[in-house]
């Protein structure tokens, strides 16, 4: 091999060596291009695009958002009388995050918490179940510690991480078991509320109104939430409190009620220890002075620890007493219906007021006898009124048909709800052929007619309803909406920002006249009729409807729904009350009549209610007294002239009874 070839053999070595070197320098300068590109990218992604979410846990490593409940607007009686307030309590809450993150330290700080501040270890767990472990929001402990607790964890606060103390308000009813079932109380939010309202800013661990105007008007009485912002150190310190401006709660509305608490205390005198309700309105305002059902509750048990026995003893009472009767309770309102029946019949422009019909006790129809209060002779429908003829009733229905009784139930508003501001009112039942083909399988007979007319049969209503059927006759065909919140008003400066006062729900197309024939009847109920001796009043002209409505599972139950001063046109000093009293037997006139007018009295003259009611019951024990001696004495009368009575027809007998019952009680 000459000397060039190996020359070009050693340039080829070189040139091949220099080559792999190149390419190897080439991938470590590409590797490392990649690797920096990757890492830019990657610090380009935590710094910029995830800047917000990194500083924000940066911050609550070092700053923590405390919320602050706002201020729950307070309750006033139409007088001004606080019936719902706000009571300081300093409270225990954790923020799961910030507890320790390793199990056995976790739960011996919550056995410690247990012990220490002797909480329910059970409790405690429990509550914190509802949140994740890493969340940061604070959730409520217990409401009840003292101050001497208070001070022992904020000098031991590094002892205890993620456990800190604050203060809110609770509710206190001051009248006690008084407005039960208007004001409602107010309990933790479930987890099914919390769902539904937490777009509404409702957290896990907020209040809400649970019954009542606590419930109805939470949204205005709660108010906005506002935070602080702690900064604290390593050891759970807080070393700084940030009150931003735009952190502020805004406290609640106030409500004032249109409910006077004399008249509600009054109302629920007269009905302690009985079943049923009571009704006090301004029929030419709409507003409730007073509602009461019985039995009730105080609706202070539902703050802070409940009393289990308690409460178990008030969920198993038969006669329901979280139940309000006023507007879920669901009844025959009997004779009381006899109201609308009767202004619709003259509105139909089928009869006049003044036409007649002989009343012998009954009716017959179909091979069955259907049975009046009594022997009433002819009566025209003022009298029908005044003593509560079924049987002038039973003709006019038997004439119209029961699509006439449906039509004018529903322009009277049964059926379909009142708008009263209280949450959960039911309606009653207007009944209908097709109604009973559809629930019962069956036609619709003409008894069916019959008891329809009179309240009786498939139909119920509310005892609201009732008594805003009562003021729309009382108004010439004026609805008003019942509301038991007259105004509400700003808390901070006491502004009015609403009334509810006279707000038409409907105008009846009935003429005026009609509704004078009724009321001008009801009157005559009070000044000789079926409320004569129940309804008593020497100084004030009262007017009513009374009625005696037959329950298939006891004894009947009772009504009376009356007015006061009496006029055939409505004036604002107008007060409306209708009594309604579950299984009470007797008359309307005699149980219930003697409750309503002891109110009325105690409002339009100022008498004593309870005075006013024993009075009355005096007095018809009296009555009642002097008339079974009289009768006795007849009796022993005609026995000695010889005359006899054994032969008299036990139904004729019976009638006789019923028409002397009705025209005493």
């Amino acid at each position: 091999m000459d000397l060039f070839e190996i020359e070009l053999n050693k340039d080829k070595k070189f040139v091949g060596e220099d080559f792999r070197y190149r390419r190897k320098l080439l991938v470590v300068l590409f590797v490392s291009v990649f690797v920096v590109s990757v890492l830019i990218i990657r610090l380009f992604y935590l710094q910029i695009i995830k800047n917000g979410y990194y500083s924000g846990l940066s911050r609550n490593n070092k700053e923590q958002i405390i919320p602050i409940e706002a201020h729950r607007g307070e309750i006033y009686d139409r007088n001004g009388i606080m019936v719902a307030e706000n009571i300081k309590v300093y409270v225990m809450y954790m923020i799961p995050t910030y507890l320790p993150k390793n199990y056995f330290e976790r739960e011996e700080l919550l056995y410690r918490v247990s012990k220490i501040f002797n909480i329910d270890l059970e409790q405690i767990k429990s509550t914190l179940d509802k949140l994740p472990k890493n969340s940061y929001e604070s959730i409520e402990i217990t409401d009840n510690m003292t101050m001497e607790q208070i001070s022992y964890l904020a000098e031991r606060a590094e002892e205890f991480p993620g456990v800190y103390y604050g203060s809110k308000s609770v509710r206190n009813y001051p009248l006690g078991e008084t407005m039960t079932h208007i004001l409602g109380y107010i309990g933790n939010i479930s987890q099914e509320e919390f769902e539904s309202k937490r777009i509404e800013g409702y957290r896990r661990n907020s209040m809400i109104g649970k019954e009542g105007v606590e419930q109805f008007y939470d949204k205005e009485l709660r108010g906005i939430d506002g935070y602080v912002q702690w900064i604290v150190d390593s050891r759970n310190r807080v070393k700084e409190t940030i009150s931003p401006a735009v952190g502020r709660p805004i406290p609640g509305k106030k409500l004032i009620l249109s409910i006077d608490s004399k008249i509600q205390k009054d109302a629920e005198d007269l009905l302690y220890g009985q079943v049923g309700t009571i009704i006090v309105s301004r029929p030419t305002t709409g507003e409730i002075l007073a509602m009461v059902s019985a039995p009730w509750y105080d609706p202070n048990i539902f703050i802070g620890k409940i009393d289990r026995d308690k409460y178990a003893e008030l969920i198993n009472n038969p006669a329901n007493p979280f139940w309000n009767k006023a507007i879920r309770g669901r009844y025959p309102p009997g004779s009381t219906f006899k109201l609308i029946s009767a202004a619709g019949s003259l509105a139909e422009g089928r009869l006049t007021a003044n036409k007649t019909v002989f009343c012998q006790g009954g009716m017959l129809l179909e091979n069955r006898f259907y049975r009046c209060t009594g022997q009433h002779g002819y009566v025209n429908m003022y009298k029908a009124i005044q003593y509560s003829c079924n049987t002038y009733f039973y003709t006019l229905a038997y004439e119209l048909g029961p699509n006439f009784i449906k039509k004018y139930a529903e322009i009277f508003g049964f059926g379909t709800p009142t708008g009263i501001d209280l949450p959960g009112e039911k309606i009653g039942v207007v009944p209908s052929a097709d109604w009973k083909r559809r629930r019962i399988g069956e036609y619709w007979w003409d008894g069916d007619t019959l008891q329809y007319v009179i309240g009786q049969g498939y139909m119920s209503a509310t005892p609201i309803a009732v008594h805003m059927a009562t003021s729309a006759i009382i108004n010439d065909g004026v609805m008003y909406r019942p509301h038991v919140v007259k105004e509400i008003r700003s808390s901070q400066t006491d502004e009015v920002i609403y009334n509810n006062d006279k707000v038409v729900v409907k105008k009846l197309d009935i003429p005026q006249s009609m509704f004078t024939v009724v009321k001008e009847g009801m009157r005559m109920a009070v000044a000789g009729g079926t409320a004569r001796n129940g309804a008593w009043s020497p100084y004030v002209k009262l007017a009513a409807k009374t009625s005696t409505a037959q329950n298939a599972q006891g004894r009947d139950h009772t009504w009376i729904t009356i007015f006061g001063p009496y006029n055939q046109r409505p004036t604002d000093d107008m007060v409306a009350v209708t009594v309604m009293l579950e299984h009470s037997g007797g008359g309307g006139g005699s149980t219930a009549g003697p409750i309503a007018t002891a109110m009325l009295r105690s409002i339009l003259s100022g008498e004593n209610a309870l005075e006013v009611r024993n009075s009355i019951y005096y007095r018809m024990q009296r009555i009642y007294e002097e008339f079974r001696l009289a009768r006795e004495q007849a009796a022993a009368e005609a026995s000695e002239n010889g005359e006899n009575n054994d032969n008299e027809d036990d139904s004729k007998k019976k009638n006789r009874n019923d028409d002397d019952r009705i025209r005493y009680e």
